[in-house]
């Protein structure tokens, strides 16, 4: 079997995949994409990692495609028909749950404990003290909203628990008139929906504008779910107590992005999902899906192309 290998890895998780598929052809990308699909990749019917999306029809063996993402959004412009046709494309849904959802908590403390404040003070050589404890907060009993009823989300429900916070999640079965009303006594919103053409844009003004001044907005979806021109308008005017954006519609941001100098936003720059072994640990989950692709078994996480998800 070939296999192309379209992913960053160090030398360890080469050897990983080298020792486990002795039997196999592996080809490892130079990750240097070009419009005009690589020839080794044309030689493959399995592929690991995220190719360019116009690569995929470039291919008459391509049988497999495991993402080492959850996102699918690079890949709508691809037929559909073709996709469920000829194509299995799995993702990692839920693998980055945990991480996310622990990164979604440190950005909440970090509002209502008061650390956002306290690092530009230490930065500024600026002590405040005793007037800086009647503004801070805490997390119990605080209203939630969820956005998604994914992995993610009901990751961070669960330390919620602890805290005795009442929550409330929508989907795309809620009517509009039902979440408008729970958006406007939410003291957290989270935002963990898949990029699709029904999302983009979803948090737009009548939404925004309907969170208090008491609300933190937290965005660990896709970064177009949100009209961030009218978020900066609301945060730069006080009119949201925060906002923890995990994606952003323009990755990287540039220089003169007015994200950067934003009040009152905290910038993770996509790295909520990260932590020290994920390579590793996707390259096993790639090997695990691998062996039920081959025992003509069900694999995991099989993306279907007409939700996007």
């Amino acid at each position: 079997m070939n296999i192309y290998i379209a992913c960053e890895l160090e030398s360890l998780e080469k050897k990983i995949l080298k020792d486990n598929l002795k039997k196999h052809n592996l080809y490892f990308s130079n990750l240097k994409f070009k419009e005009i699909a690589d020839n080794n990749f044309l030689k493959c019917e399995i592929v690991f990692g995220n190719i360019p999306s116009n690569w995929v029809k470039q291919s008459g063996k391509i049988k497999w495609l495991q993402l080492e993402s959850t996102g699918f959004g690079e890949y709508s412009n691809v037929k559909k028909n073709f996709l469920n046709k000829y194509v299995i494309i799995t993702n990692l849904k839920s693998f980055f749950a945990c991480q996310v959802a622990q990164t979604t908590m440190a950005g909440i403390f970090s509002f209502y404990r008061g650390l956002d404040t306290f690092t530009l003070l230490k930065n500024e050589k600026k002590w405040i003290g005793d007037p800086m404890r009647a503004k801070l907060e805490i997390l119990n009993n605080k209203n939630v909203l969820f956005f998604g009823k994914g992995s993610i989300n009901k990751e961070i429900s669960k330390y919620l628990k602890v805290f005795n916070c009442q929550y409330s999640f929508i989907d795309s079965h809620s009517k509009k008139s039902f979440f408008m009303k729970k958006l406007k006594k939410a003291e957290i919103v989270i935002c963990a929906l898949p990029g699709t053409a029904k999302t983009k844009m979803f948090f737009n003004k009548k939404m925004i504008s309907s969170l208090s001044k008491k609300t933190i907005l937290v965005n660990v979806g896709r970064g177009n779910l949100i009209d961030e021109k009218y978020l900066i308008k609301k945060l730069k005017n006080n009119f949201l107590k925060g906002a923890i954006l995990d994606v952003t519609a323009e990755e990287p941001l540039r220089k003169n992005n007015p994200l950067w100098s934003c009040p009152n936003l905290i910038l993770t720059q996509h790295t909520g999902g990260g932590y020290k072994d994920e390579m590793a640990d996707k390259v096993n989950f790639f090997l695990d899906n691998l062996q039920k692709y081959l025992k003509k078994s069900k694999v995991l996480n099989k993306i279907n192309p007409s939700k996007g998800y």
